[in-house]
C-alpha cells in the first residue's frame, strides 16, 4: 500500500475533515527510536518523499511509532492510515 504521510486525514468531534503533513514528524520519531535497518530507511524515504510503499507486515510494524505522537487525533489518524486496506 502507498501512504502519503504529508495528507493524513484528520476528523475533529464535530466531523470536519482536515489533512495534516505528519511526514518529517513522523519519520523523525521512527528514526530516533528504531533498531532495524528497514524501518530506519523507511523513515529516511518518508522524511525526503512524504509518500512510501509500504507492505501490510511493515504497516503494521510502524504502529508502534504512533503512540510517540503527543495529540491522540494524530495518533489515531496515522494509525488509520496504517491499518487501511490496499
Amino acid at each position: 500500500m502507498k501512504i502519503d504521510f504529508r495528507k493524513i486525514e484528520l476528523t475533529d468531534l464535530e466531523g470536519n475533515k482536515s489533512t495534516v503533513d505528519v511526514s518529517q514528524k513522523f519519520a523523525n520519531a521512527i528514526y530516533q527510536n528504531t533498531g532495524d535497518i528497514g524501518e530506519l530507511e523507511l523513515a529516511r524515504e518518508m522524511y525526503k518523499n512524504g509518500e512510501v510503499e509500504l507492505t501490510p507486515k511493515q504497516a503494521d510494524s510502524l504502529k508502534k511509532y504512533a503512540n510517540l505522537f503527543v495529540r491522540a487525533i494524530d495518533r489515531l489518524s496515522v494509525i488509520n492510515a496504517l491499518s487501511q486496506e490496499e
